[in-house]
């Protein structure tokens, strides 16, 4: 497969950018209307370059005035390559620093430097300039890299930049074809009657084709790819390192802007939260501080955020730190994405770095000693640190290789291969391709399970049973429901719980009631004689004993005496003693037998009372298999 390259053509403020892009494509980068007035670029602009050896690169010619910075900054974001553009003239200029920078943090593999307008300076000075240039670029990726004269007006140096442009690309790293799709949106966003919208962007990573569904994020829009275009020609799929033109399938100009992203669905997450590695420029006037606001440039996308530095109150010129980003808006960045940072008000790069991970949740100091060693193995790209640090995190859910991939940008093969080692030493406990969780942790949720249903219980004498729902919300409400209920299996396969219909109670407890329920509960099971055949409710009990005692307490003992099988409840929340219903039993039984069925009619014969009491009672008795209900008559079930 053909490799893809970006080349970025980068420099100050009339350096001769456009004119060498003119001069190797024929093309007149500068489009805009206000760009040929003012005779310098605005916005970036993209033109292809076909090499000698069949190669087509696309070379984006960035803005060189600071007053376009954000521009600049989003067309050097995806380039693989740079060539820095000095005038002869004019020599080394505040851009021309900003933009290597900017490229040093975007990770840019290679190029060269072009010493333009050759032809209105003297040897000497040509000599002096690349003196100053080669001093700049000490310590960049620039450092040993050739600088070629170059006039656009006698075209001296042409053939040299093509043949240098051809040798740089060669040393580009082929592009991850493999990874799932992803594309910053540019500013190139137009809409089209009868056609649609249309976006374009270098493509990242992966593979299109055309009619391949899509994410735009972070809206979270559905749509595919209707068609494709690359360096402007037709095609059914594009690769990583192309710039591409996307023709997207019912989505609204409206609903489109630069700096968004679009993916193959569920591959990236929007996210207001990201963990880096930021380091601040040594030409950076002051230090940042702690919860500083900053604009970030990440992709293509701008967005404020704040700064919460993590080990430090501010990072001083020249220094790095680990450092959370949370942003105004929310951003589809993976690890691994590189960024910049300016002051708020200012136009001028003061730091950048890399994208370490996506985290769930704020940083907090308190949780310094976990979040802290698992970032600077990712800062060493250390797999088996991280997972040991990761898992020691007290994490009460499960977690998955995809996960941990996603949020870190280790290969999940890489993880998947880690994880299975240390789910064979015991170290890990997995639960069949729901994730992974610390066996040491799970021991340990296990025996602060069983003492949480005893505490249930020891707090609510009348409560027979825990309930799985109370018992998970104290133990750990994230804790997911594979591992939960694994911990229940085992506690009651060791008799150490006893399951009882969605609930579970501890064989072993018994838990005494206050002298005042026990006399309580003497009054309702005498009462409950006292009242014979007539069932009774809370509500009564509570009349008659003057409202002396609060109704719920009343009720919560009548449940509890159910529970305990010492009364029988009724559908409707009324209550009778065992013996009595034993007696309605058997005349229940006496009847059916001598007239070969029971009628409601019957209810006044059996229990002295109609239709409105009766019926409960008579469902009761269905309920528990005494009796079969057959249209609007009642048989005895063992016939």
């Amino acid at each position: 497969m053909d490799k893809f390259v970006t080349a970025g053509i980068a420099g100050h403020v009339d350096h001769g950018k456009t004119a060498l892009v003119r001069c190797l494509t024929g093309i007149d980068t500068d489009r805009l209307q206000e760009e040929k007035r003012r005779g310098l670029s605005i916005e970036s602009g993209i033109a292809p370059l076909e090499l000698s050896s069949g190669k087509r690169i696309a070379l984006v010619d960035v803005p060189g005035h600071t007053d376009f910075l954000k521009n600049t900054i989003r067309g050097l974001s995806s380039v693989d390559m740079a060539i820095l553009i000095v005038a002869a003239d004019d020599g080394v200029m505040p851009q021309t620093l900003e933009h290597i920078q900017i490229l040093d943090f975007f990770g840019a593999k290679g190029g060269f430097i072009v010493l333009s307008k050759a032809d209105l300076v003297d040897e000497e000075t040509r000599e002096l300039a690349e003196i100053e240039i080669r001093e700049l670029i000490e310590g960049t990726f620039f450092e040993g890299k050739p600088v070629i004269p170059f006039s656009a007006i006698d075209r001296r140096g042409l053939d040299d930049i093509r043949i240098n442009i051809e040798k740089a690309v060669e040393k580009i790293p082929d592009k991850d074809i493999k990874s799932p799709f992803r594309l910053w949106i540019d500013d190139q966003v137009k809409g089209f009657a009868g056609f649609g919208t249309v976006v374009s962007g270098t493509i990242l990573s992966g593979t299109l084709k055309q009619d391949d569904p899509l994410h735009l994020l972070p809206s979270g829009i559905e749509t595919r790819a209707r068609s494709l275009e690359t360096h402007h020609e037709k095609g059914s799929e594009a690769f990583a390192g192309q710039r591409a033109g996307i023709n997207l399938h019912r989505v609204p100009l409206k609903e489109i802007k630069r700096g968004m992203v679009l993916a193959e669905p569920g591959s990236v997450n929007s996210s207001y939260l990201l963990n880096v590695d930021l380091k601040i420029l040594k030409s950076a006037i002051k230090p940042v501080k702690n919860r500083q606001r900053m604009k970030l440039y990440l992709g293509t996308s701008v967005t404020n955020t704040l700064v919460v530095i993590m080990e430090k109150e501010q990072l001083e010129p020249g220094e790095n730190g680990l450092v959370q980003f949370r942003l105004m808006k929310p951003v589809a960045a993976l690890p691994g994405d590189t960024f910049v940072i300016c002051l708020l008000n200012v136009q001028t790069v003061i730091g950048g770095g890399k994208v370490l991970e996506i985290p769930r949740e704020k940083y907090r100091q308190a949780r310094a000693s976990i979040t802290i060693p698992c970032l600077k193995a990712l800062q060493e790209h250390n797999l088996k640190e991280f997972v040991e640090h990761i898992f020691k995190s007290n994490f009460t859910r499960l977690i998955t290789a995809n996960e941990l991939a996603g949020n870190t940008g280790f290969p999940v093969t890489e993880i998947e291969a880690e994880i299975r080692a240390r789910v064979k030493t015991g170290e890990l406990l997995s639960f069949k391709g729901r994730g992974v969780l610390q066996r040491e942790l799970y021991q340990e949720l296990k025996e602060k399970l069983l003492k949480i249903v005893e505490k249930i219980l020891r707090q609510n004498p009348l409560k027979m049973s825990a309930t799985a729902q109370e018992t998970i919300n104290q133990l750990a409400p994230s804790l997911d429901e594979a591992p939960f209920q694994k911990m229940l299996a085992e506690l009651c396969n060791e008799g150490k719980l006893i399951k009882s219909g969605g609930c579970f109670k501890i064989s072993s407890l018994s838990v005494k009631l206050s002298d005042e329920r026990e006399n309580l509960i003497n009054l309702l099971l005498d009462y409950a004689q006292e009242s014979g055949f007539v069932p009774f409710s809370a509500h009564t009990f509570w009349k008659l004993n003057k409202r002396k005692t609060n109704i719920n307490d009343i009720q919560r003992l009548l449940d509890y005496l159910h529970t305990q099988k010492r009364l029988i409840r009724l559908n409707n929340r009324r209550f009778l003693s065992p013996q009595v219903m034993e007696q309605i039993k058997e005349r229940v039984r006496q009847v059916i037998k001598k007239n070969g069925r029971l009628t409601i009619g019957d209810c006044k014969e059996v229990m002295g009372y109609g239709r409105t009491v009766g019926v409960p009672v008579l469902e009761y008795l269905d309920s528990i298999g005494f009796t079969r209900r057959q249209g609007n008559e009642r048989v005895l079930k063992t016939d």
